[in-house]
């Protein structure tokens, strides 16, 4: 037997996230479908790996929201696929005409931001007549993402949505706001929308025509079969379910009649329902058995439960929490478990062969809460001294004489015998068919052969949806592309106007920079600029003259490794240390050797360059006072001379 192929333990775990912070159960949902969503989500927060993209689920719980949102997709318009709209237009008259005083409940399964409900509530309007629409219409929109279902309940569309709208709809059941269409009041008053989760939820009960387009080819196998079964609930008699044209399910053959297989509709199959609920018809059983948990007098509790052991048929009674009470000797031949070990003990968790899980706890749920008086399940059970055994369990509410529910009564039937005259009758008809294959001519043969052609037909149409979803996906995706770009676009008009500015602003620093430096080099004091290590940035004409060194020669050097004939090596480590500690030093009368060969005399004055506590650089000062220096002898002798 083919196995299925290990699953992937990292999506696994990603799914299992989502599950704990939005309560959304992926694990069911087509795997392919999921890693192309989670995958668009890895690039989009540039995530290299899955478990890179876990980490960031785990600390940002925005994220986990924003994946739910794209695993939900919502592509949909108004009248999507003209032809179906055509043939539900013509079911939804014949339903208005059958029907003319009572209740038409259409259900929009899966209905995104309600584009679909709004189009069913439109051709259902328009059936009813000119006094559109009243209380004898409602149109249920139900999906899981509670952000399309608010987008749908404000019921504003642009004129792109509404495209597929014929003028004459577009005038009758919208009002042009601005630059988009509201949907007006008498048809608003007629849609109910809601969030609810085909698969976990109640379905909407009492229905019509149910529509659920495009939703199946995200669900696998069983998960297909536990919706189609709910909505098998759901329908009405006689009632419409509306599938997507890629969504060809074998399992809908078996609750329900294709009346238009190409278009995917479907009506529910009444004489399936008839033979599974046959027990509906037998007379009910005694609505006044007591609670057998309950004190009562002997003789009617020993009569009663005598009554019920001689009955071949089991009965397991509970109470409301699902407690067994009563246990039958039946039940116990049946089960090969004795009373005591029973009682006292939750039903569902038993694991009793042949009461399912559906039995058990939705089934069973909708009889304790009222809802239904009675439901019926069929199971297999192994028995070791023979053949399988088929079961069909019903279960009714338990009530006291005063009416009110006190537990659930479940009786089981032993219908071996009759599934094995149906599977009789079935091989008969069989039989019957093939004799009549037989007796067929060359017509025959010439419409098996159209058959076959339209069965590839399907699949190619099947196929098609396939690529235009695909189609609608890579749209969706090059509208987030161009939203990108114009984001881009703007960005790139910002950072226009910011490299303007600061091209503006470094022409004026530029001016602001040659000034600074004209100023510097027409200075008659030779001007050294140091870095915060110590290199020489600045060296200005002064300073060639002076020191003997040109600009060339000094610009990014340090100047405690030149020999500068001006600055004798004391000069230098004193300079060096005063700066190094952000201190300045004024020196005067500088003895100094002059370019030319003689002898001088000159200030220094040296100032660090600080911000905020942030040495920068330094500034040094070096200006020639070998002349004031003469005047000044020259004034002192002759002050001498006068005084003597």
């Amino acid at each position: 037997m083919a196995t299925k192929p290990p699953r992937d333990s990292e999506l696994e775990a990603i799914l299992e996230k989502v599950r704990q912070v939005r309560n959304f159960d992926f694990r069911n949902y087509k795997r392919a479908t999921l890693q192309r969503r989670i995958e668009r989500r890895m690039q989009a927060t540039r995530c290299r790996s899955r478990t890179a993209y876990l980490a960031l689920l785990e600390r940002d719980p925005a994220e986990v929201s924003t994946l739910v949102s794209s695993m939900l997709i919502k592509l949909t318009c108004f009248f999507r696929d003209r032809e179906v709209w055509q043939a539900l237009e013509q079911s939804v008259a014949e339903l208005a005409r059958k029907r003319p005083d009572g209740e038409l409940r259409i259900w929009s399964a899966g209905c995104a931001t309600g584009e679909e409900a709004y189009s069913l509530a439109i051709i259902a309007a328009e059936a009813l007549g000119p006094s559109y629409p009243g209380v004898e219409l409602k149109v249920f929109g139900t999906d899981v993402d509670e952000d399309a279902i608010a987008t749908a309940r404000r019921g504003i569309y642009s004129p792109e949505q509404l495209e597929n709208v014929s003028p004459e709809r577009l005038a009758r059941f919208f009002v042009r706001t601005g630059n988009s269409y509201t949907v007006r009041k008498e048809l608003r008053r007629a849609v109910v929308f809601g969030v609810n989760n085909l698969v976990s939820d109640a379905p909407v009960s009492r229905i019509d025509i149910i529509l659920c387009r495009n939703v199946f080819i995200y669900l696998d196998a069983e998960l297909q079969k536990r919706v189609l079964a709910r909505f098998q609930f759901a329908l009405r008699r006689e009632g419409l379910m509306v599938l997507g044209r890629s969504e060809l399910i074998p399992f809908a053959a078996r609750l329900f009649r294709p009346t238009d297989l190409a278009r995917r509709i479907y009506r529910k199959d009444c004489q399936a329902e008839v033979t599974s609920t046959t027990q509906d018809r037998l007379p009910a059983e005694p609505a006044a058995l007591p609670r057998f948990t309950e004190p009562s007098r002997d003789f009617e509790r020993s009569f009663l439960r005598n009554l019920l052991d001689s009955h071949p048929f089991p009965h397991i009674a509970t109470d409301n929490d699902d407690t067994v009470t009563l246990w039958s000797r039946a039940a116990a031949r049946l089960w090969n478990r004795t009373e005591n070990e029973m009682l006292g003990k939750k039903l569902a968790t038993l694991g009793l062969t042949g009461l399912g899980g559906d039995l058990l706890v939705e089934q069973s749920q909708r009889v304790r809460s009222g809802s239904s008086e009675r439901e019926v399940a069929d199971g297999t059970i192994e028995v070791p001294s023979g053949g399988p055994i088929t079961l069909r369990v019903q279960v009714v509410p338990l009530r006291d004489a005063s009416g009110e529910r006190q537990g659930l009564l479940y009786i089981t039937r032993d219908i071996t015998h009759l599934r094995g005259v149906e599977q009789s009758l079935r091989a008969a008809q069989d039989e019957l068919k093939a004799l009549q294959l037989r007796m067929q001519s060359s017509t025959e043969e010439l419409r098996a052969a159209n058959e076959e052609l339209e069965t590839t037909n399907e699949e190619l149409q099947s196929a098609n949806e396939e690529l235009q979803t695909t189609n609608e996906e890579l749209q969706s995706t090059n509208e987030e592309l161009e939203t990108t770009n114009e984001e881009l676009q703007s960005a790139n008009s910002e950072l226009d106007a910011t490299n303007r500015e600061l091209a503006h602003r470094t022409l004026e620093l530029d001016a602001l920079a040659f000034c600074q430096r004209t100023i510097i080099r027409t200075l008659s004091a030779a001007v050294l600029v140091l870095d915060g290590e110590g290199r020489i940035t600045t060296w200005n004409l002064a300073a060639e003259r002076l020191l003997g060194l040109t600009e060339r020669e000094t610009v990014g050097q340090l100047l405690w490794s030149l020999h500068v004939p001006a600055l004798k090596r004391a000069l230098l480590l004193k300079l060096r240390r005063h700066l190094q500690e952000n201190r300045s030093l004024r020196l005067e009368h500088i003895p100094y050797q002059l370019p030319h060969g003689g002898k001088g005399s000159a200030t220094l004055v040296a100032t660090p360059l600080v911000s905020d506590t942030q040495a920068l650089g330094s500034i040094i000062l070096f200006e020639d006072t070998t002349r004031s220096t003469a005047l000044q002898e020259e004034n002192q002798r002759l002050q001498e001379r006068l005084k003597a």
